[in-house]
Formats: C-alpha cells, structure tokens, sequence
C-alpha cells in the first residue's frame, strides 16, 4: 500500500514529498524511497532511532556529521543532502541509488570474476578516498553500504555514523570493526581502511573474513584464529590481490596502507591517477604519489624505456645536424658580422644618426631549396645550396627615428612590421657574405 508523508510529517509539509516505500532498516533507523515533489526527483529519507531523537547530545554531533557528510561530493559516494525533523523525528535526506548492495549481491551471486572484482575495488576506494580528504571517517563501511547502482556504479552511502578522525566512537557493525575500534579507542582513517579489507575480501572470495555470534566469540577468533588467506579460499587468485586486503587488516593501524588510493594502487593494473582523470577530477598530490609508488613496472621495462628515451634522443640529435637548413647551409659570416655590414652600409649613406629603434633579425629565402625539391631527385641535390649564390639565409636590420612598435599585439617587430611609413625609417637586408640583396 502506496503511504504519504501525511503519515509522517505535519500538515504544512506533507505536499513537499511523497514516501513510495521502506528501502530497509538497520541499526541506525529505516530508509525510505521518496518523490521531492517541488524539484521532481527521487531521493531517500532515514528515520532514525527514537533514542537519537531524545539525545541532545547526539543530535548536536548528528548535526556537525551530515555537515561534514555533505562536503563529500564524489561519483563513488551517495550525496547526503540535509537533516531535519518532524513532529519530533529526525531524518536524514539522501540521494536515492536504484541499484542493489554488495551485500545483497554477494550472498545472491557468490564472489565476483577477478575483473570485475578489481573494478568495484577501485571504485570502492576512490570512493572512500574521497570521504578520507574531507576528513570524514565513514566508521561503518561495509557490503550493506555499498550500493551498485542501475549502471553498475559503486556508491557508498550511509554515513550515518561518520565522524571526524581521531574520535574514540565504538560504534558501527562489530563483525567491520578494525580492532582499535572494537576496543574503544582513537577512530581513524586506518581503521577504515581495516573495513575496506574485509569487504574486499568477500569481493573477492565471496565469504565473510570473520563470523561469529557475538562481539566476544568475533574478538577470540580474530586474536586466536586469525583471517583464512583468501587464497585459501580461491586458489586461483593473484597474489597481489591478497598481499593488498592482508595489508589492510593488519593488527596495527600503523602497518596499514595510509590511504584508499594506496591500496587501490597496490592492486593489479591498479592507476587511481588515470581513473581521476577519466572521471574529470583534478589528482591531488596524494593521488599522484599514490599512482607514483605503484610498482607494477618491472625494471626490465623500465631499464627499456630508459634506452628508448636515449636512443630516441640521438636520433633527434642526428636530424638536427642533418637536417636543419641552418646546419647543411651556414652563413658564411655570424649574425653580428652581418649586422656590422648592415650598420656600415646605413653611415655610407647618411642614415646614421638620429636613430632612437632599431632591431635585427634573420631571414631564409626557400626559392632555391623548393626549386631543387621540386626539379631533382638526386641524394646530393641539397649540396647545391652550399655554392652560395643566390643565398639562402639573410640579415635585415631595421632602424627608426622613433621607437619601433609592433602592429598588432601578438605580432612580433620585422623586416615589414612596422611598415615604413615614418620618414627617417630604414630597412637594410644583406646576404650571408654580407653582401647588400
């Protein structure tokens, strides 16, 4: 039967949305699909527990939460958009995913193709990268709190527990508790991290790392029994798979990896920088030293592509020499001798003074070379150029009464620019020899 926010909500409010139906419940309150009817679009509300309600104190952190909660704005997360309250219950209002959890999906499915499995990985710790910058600490990351959508896009959502890093909160589902959070102690972005590797694990092999009836029989076989390997499980599974979820739930915050991008890089053909750019995010500095610790370049390939850098060098180094018109046919006197010409010419005849601009540069005239390109196919046709008449390379040097300026903003000063329409203006141009052309 098709309720109403007239169920939930006053009067006043019951035209700005309509409840289609419950999502799920949980430890942290009940979710329900809505209709924003002012913005027309979906979105999903949570109703939390009546303790919340009544607890000042946890409302007040409710509050800084879902402020913090929605500086997160990432494809991988699920928006959360305000909180609010009604006839005395809180809720939340979230972006609606229509899709369906890991969770769900793997107890559905079984464990994920290895592929398949590596690309949910990837989006999963982008994701909670994400979160980690803004300082967000999720604190019940899961397989029931990431969502595939209809696309079959990862999205984290359900911050209903999130915090700032460095609270001692024991809060969230015990069996994805990191040990310093089962104990009660300082919550941190490594103990995600601890989270993150027990859902990749059942990513990965379709089992749960841990099971136990209650807090203290989870507690005795994680300190007694240890995790089963994945590869214990899965025979076939890469070894660097396993080497990253076993480094995620190392005892010990610190022998963790310090980010989600670090274990997204450690994972075969793991590249967080390349997805970022796909994405159309801008990499931060941890991202790039994330891609740039990977060590799936072997130093066969690298030692390789050093040489090719090299060999490639020189080969750009012999068609300078060999190919540069400068180099095959060089001016038979340097620049500043030709300029002196130039200068020597101006005082012969009587243009001298009165000079405030000037400038000099360098011209080529490519009527010989496009007539031999043209006309022969011998191998030594461009020998031809080094008999120097008529030449190839010329000096202009430009002088004027006043100072000289461009026409044109992006236009550089040359032989033509600016024309000669002041008088007092001249224009010598003399050959390679120093010859006047």
């Amino acid at each position: 039967m098709r309720s109403t926010t007239a169920d939930f909500l006053p009067a006043p409010c019951s035209a700005a949305a309509s409840i289609v139906g419950k999502l799920g419940k949980g430890g942290m309150g009940e979710v329900f699909r809505a209709d924003d009817l002012k913005l027309g679009q979906q979105v999903a509300l949570k109703f939390l527990p009546p303790e919340v309600d009544h607890d000042p104190a946890r409302l007040t952190q409710l509050h800084t939460e879902v402020r913090m909660a929605r500086q997160v704005s990432h494809p991988n997360v699920c928006r959360v958009y305000d909180i609010d309250e009604v006839d005395g219950h809180t809720f939340l209002s979230m972006e609606y995913v229509d899709g369906e959890d890991l969770a769900s999906l793997i107890r559905r499915i079984g464990r994920f193709p290895e592929e398949r499995g590596l690309e949910i990985s990837r989006q999963v710790c982008s994701g909670l990268a994400a979160a980690h910058e803004r300082g967000v600490i999720h604190r019940d990351f899961k397989p029931a709190n990431v969502m595939l959508d209809g696309t079959g896009r990862v999205r984290i959502t359900d911050f209903g527990v999130a915090g700032i890093s460095g609270e001692a909160l024991r809060a969230g589902t015990p069996a994805y508790m990191a040990p310093e959070q089962l104990a009660g102690n300082e919550v941190t972005a490594r103990s995600d991290i601890y989270a993150l590797g027990l859902v990749l694990y059942e990513v990965f092999t379709g089992k749960r790392a841990l099971e136990g009836k209650n807090l203290a029989e989870l507690i005795h076989r994680r300190e007694q029994s240890g995790i089963t390997p994945p590869s214990a499980i899965v025979r076939d599974l890469s070894p660097e798979i396993e080497s990253a979820i076993m480094r995620c739930l190392r005892p010990d915050p610190a022998e963790r990896p310090s980010s989600a991008l670090g274990v997204a890089a450690s994972l075969p053909g793991g590249d967080p920088l390349a997805a970022a750019l796909a994405a159309g995010e801008t990499p931060s500095p941890e991202m790039v030293a994330a891609a740039g610790s990977h060590e799936a370049v072997s130093a066969r390939a690298a030692l390789a592509g050093a040489a090719w850098v090299v060999l490639s060098l020189l080969a750009i180094l012999v068609m300078y020499e060999r190919v540069m018109l400068i180099n095959r046919v060089p001016p038979a006197k340097s620049p500043a001798a030709l300029q002196d010409r130039a200068e020597e010419a101006l005082q012969k005849l009587g243009c001298g003074d009165a000079v405030a601009g000037r400038v000099t540069g360098m011209g080529v005239s490519l009527d010989v070379a496009r007539y031999l390109g043209s006309t022969s196919q011998a191998p030594d046709r461009w020998r031809l150029l080094e008999n120097g008449r008529p030449e190839t390379f010329l000096l202009w040097h430009r002088t004027s009464p006043r100072t000289l300026v461009s026409w044109g903003a992006e236009n550089a000063l040359k032989g033509t620019n600016p024309p000669l329409a002041i008088a007092g203006m001249t224009l010598v141009v003399v050959d390679g020899s120093g010859r006047l052309a």
